[in-house]
Order: structure tokens, then sequence, then C-alpha cells
């Protein structure tokens, strides 16, 4: 078993780096913005308009929030202001709009 060692290890960390990429968001555009999970809506939307973004809507998290941004230096401002990590607007990051049913 120990033989396999360097072997699993390198496809973990590309297992890791893959997914990683896969939900990294694009410097500029919609994107999920996420917050410490005690932190409320209200902050998270006010956090994202001083860092310079634009509320899309929340998430079936609270305290991920979707926001809109033509700036590429929103995401440095947003961490700075406390927003944690920042994810494509995708699964359980996509905005949760309400949708009327007949």
């Amino acid at each position: 078993m120990r033989q396999f060692a360097p072997a699993l290890m390198f496809s973990t960390l590309s297992v890791v780096l893959v997914i990683a990429f896969m939900l990294a968001p694009k410097a500029k555009g919609e994107m999920a913005v996420a917050f410490a999970p005690f932190t409320s809506e209200q902050t998270a939307w006010a956090i994202v308009r001083a860092a310079g973004g634009y509320a899309v809507g929340p998430t079936r998290l609270p305290n991920i929030v979707v926001a809109y941004t033509d700036n590429a230096d929103f995401q440095q401002r947003a961490r700075s202001l406390g927003a944690l990590f920042f994810l494509k607007a995708s699964g359980l990051c996509a905005p949760q709009l309400e949708r009327e049913t007949t």
C-alpha cells in the first residue's frame, strides 16, 4: 500500500485542482460571493455594493449572494470588506429568483 501513496496523493491533488478550476469565477461578470456563516443578507449586499458590484439575487445558502460586476478588482475589494471566497454562480450558488407557478 505504501508504494501507491505518491500516486494517490497526486490523484487527489489533481481532482482538487480540477474542481477548483471548474468552480472559479471569471474576474468580471456574474459570481457567487461567500461570506462568514452568520453574515446577514443585508450585510452581504452592503459589502457587494461597497465593493462596486450589483445585486443579482440570493442563493439557496443564506451566506452566499450572487453579484454582477464589470470591474476587475471587485474580488479584491470585496475580500478586503469581508467576503471569504468567490464561485461560479451555478448549482447551489445559482441565483434563486422567485418563479410563479400556475
